[in-house]
């Protein structure tokens, strides 16, 4: 299935099974960053694994670690410019 634009590849994340197992490149290139990043992003996390010498992601993985709770973010205050 060609990924030329975001909905392509939008709904091709949606259709890939939870249980699929994904090589590297092709893992990064469902997520909705850069590559270079996604592969980061995977290999931070411990997401990759060895399957007899290649990179390997099972997408169940990865949606686990999309869902796990993130550390509190700092509130960003907005501040309103008063009229003058």
């Amino acid at each position: 299935m060609p990924t030329d634009r975001p909905y392509d590849r939008n709904l091709e994340r949606l259709l890939v099974s939870p249980g699929a197992i994904l090589s590297l490149e092709k893992a990064s290139e469902l997520l909705p960053i850069a590559k270079r990043d996604a592969r980061t992003w995977l290999r931070q996390r411990g997401l990759v694994r060895d399957l007899e010498g290649r990179d390997v992601v099972v997408w169940a993985d990865v949606i686990a670690a999309l869902q796990a709770p993130t550390e509190a973010r700092p509130k960003v205050l907005h501040l309103r410019r008063e009229a003058l």
